[in-house]
């Protein structure tokens, strides 16, 4: 079992082979089964092509294995594909057990299962993580007559996902055997079998020690999944961590429990970007691993950044959230501003607002989020949000935050006034914006109206937003009465900022399409006061939207300043 010292070796076979050949176990490190149904899918139809073309054998890609302990490889890389195939070899063995085929059941069973002699016990062939493996085991693995195990409920995404991939297994099955009677039914899938176990190729790479595995980890793809940089940057950490490894697994799980409610697709990822931005500076995400690598050179190091992704995972989720307890001792603008951002969803101030949240006192923070709903916009409006520029100047006030060399929203605001949209390039690009997301545009509208009637917090998204429909007084699709108007102006004029206006859910069911004459009773019944000013217009197109947009502009100054 053991490779030689010093060598990799490596050998080519079936998929189905390397697992009757070996004990396989994915180390608590490697992240839980991961493939979300695409990836399942491409795997079922490459085969179903491969097969049904009398292709002699389809590369299923490498898989990477390290010596582990009682007789048993880790898989370094491969876990999807071994996991899936398993899962498919599974749902074949309950076809031929249902249909009492009791000795290809018993031939099935030897991909699934082997008999430790030392020990005297059934094993299973691959064993997932920690978080996986009790859960497939029962699922996945146990006998078709064994209801309580069967039974094992999901508790996390990955058993879902788990459930997914067997319920596609159960399909391509039906799939296979649906043109042929029921002897050739099980000679079809016997085809299946023996494809997956001779046909079905891996490179098997066995390599002497783990810090080999790593470096053909941070190489090799899993199937249509890149290696992550975050699984990256785990196996170092655990492998840092050593004889405190539980320790490292369990701050490792505390992040990702808090994370979980998120419900963001590679939050995990995104996470420890923000984070790493925040401490230490810029950083791509193809950068993640080697920055962690920089900084994180030993067992102690391990867990104190364990410790920090942690710690920081809670505000992170906070920062996202408007009703997180986080806020409870807060002035309730706090959570409207969060609620803002969390709609705004300008990502690239993230690092900087989770350095905010950890290190500025409350007052400040407070004062700082308001800030960062009116930068929020300004960028938005102005152009440049997600520009190397600009979230090179937050990376760099996000670590000065993280280091405490700024403390207020004040000192903040100086550090960033190079890349800020100052009044006059705000003014002139409000004036001429055009507002693609009525969502957006109906949050700018209703801002500017609390604004002029005097709201002191006009800049945050109110609940009452539901109630409230936009209306663009230039239709997008005019009806024959506007012919006054060239249409080539009209598509470039319908989502200015300057031809809408908010109207109380039900006003405006009937108008869409209606001339301008016929909106203006309307539009003057409105209780909104910018809305009531274009009814004071005799006539309505490009000029009047002009007009009316150069005056929001000054408004917009006032409603999210600097």
């Amino acid at each position: 079992m053991a490779t030689r010292p010093g060598t990799i070796e490596f050998e080519n076979v079936g998929i189905g082979t390397a697992l009757l050949r070996n004990r396989l176990n994915v180390p608590p490190n490697q992240r839980e089964y991961s493939w979300e149904e695409e990836h399942v899918q491409d795997l079922f139809q490459d085969l179903a092509g491969a097969i049904d073309s009398g292709k002699s054998s389809y590369f299923l890609d490498t898989i990477v294995l390290t010596p582990g302990s009682e007789e048993a490889f880790e898989v370094a890389d491969g876990q999807q594909r071994l996991a899936t195939t398993t899962i498919l070899l599974a749902v074949i063995r309950d076809y031929f057990q249902d249909r009492n085929e009791n000795l290809l059941v018993q031939d099935l069973n030897q991909f699934l299962y082997t008999v430790v002699r030392e020990t005297r016990e059934i094993q299973p062939r691959l064993r997932l993580n920690i978080d996986d493996n009790e859960f497939f085991k029962n699922r996945i693995l146990s006998k078709r007559g064994d209801a309580l195990r069967r039974s094992a409920r999901p508790t996390k995404p990955s058993h879902d996902r788990i459930i997914a991939a067997a319920r596609m297994a159960e399909e391509l099955i039906l799939r296979i055997i649906a043109p042929h009677n029921d002897q050739n039914r099980i000679e079809r899938l016997n085809q299946w079998v023996g494809y997956l176990e001779k046909s079905a190729l891996v490179i098997v790479l066995k390599v002497p020690d783990d810090l080999n595995a790593y470096v053909m980890f941070e190489t090799l793809n899993d199937r249509g999944l890149r290696t992550s940089q975050a699984d990256l940057a785990k196996n170092h950490l655990f492998n840092l961590a050593d004889d405190r490894l539980v320790e490292a697994q369990q701050r490792w799980a505390a992040m990702n429990g808090a994370l979980d409610t998120l419900e963001e697709n590679d939050v995990t990822i995104t996470y420890l970007r923000h984070l790493l931005i925040s401490l230490w500076g810029h950083t791509r995400e193809r950068e993640v691993f080697d920055k962690v690598k920089e900084h994180v050179i030993a067992k102690q190091h391990s867990i104190e950044f364990l410790d920090a992704l942690a710690n920081n995972a809670n505000d992170y989720v906070a920062i996202q959230t408007p009703t997180h307890s986080k806020w409870n001792d807060y002035a309730p603008n706090i959570r409207k501003h969060v609620r803002t951002m969390a709609f705004l969803q300008l990502t690239p101030l993230r690092p900087l607002m989770l350095a905010v949240s950890s290190s500025f006192s409350k007052r400040q923070m407070e004062l700082a989020f308001r800030q960062f709903v009116c930068w929020s916009v300004r960028f938005l409006v102005s152009g440049g949000a997600r520009s190397g520029r600009m979230e090179e100047a937050v990376a760099r006030a996000a670590q000065e935050v993280s280091n405490g060399r700024i403390d207020t929203a004040q000192k903040l605001t100086n550090q960033l006034q190079d890349v800020l949209p100052t009044d006059p390039i705000f003014e002139a690009k409000f004036a001429t914006e055009t507002v693609a997301k009525n969502a957006l545009a109906r949050y700018y509208l209703r801002a500017l109206e609390r604004k002029l009637q005097n709201d002191p917090s006009p800049e945050w998204v109110p609940n009452e937003d539901t109630v409230i429909t936009l209306e663009h007084v230039l239709p997008q699709n005019p009806s024959e009465q506007w012919t006054d108007i060239d249409p080539a102006l009209m598509a470039a004029y319908y989502r200015r900022i300057g031809n809408m206006v908010l109207l109380r859910a039900g006003l405006n069911n009937n108008i869409g399409n209606k001339t301008f004459a016929e909106k203006k009773p309307v539009i003057a019944e409105s209780t909104f006061v910018l809305t009531q000013e274009v009814a004071k217009y005799d006539t309505w197109g490009p000029v009047e939207i002009e007009e009316r947009q150069k005056k929001l502009a000054k408004i917009a100054l006032e409603t999210w300043p600097l």
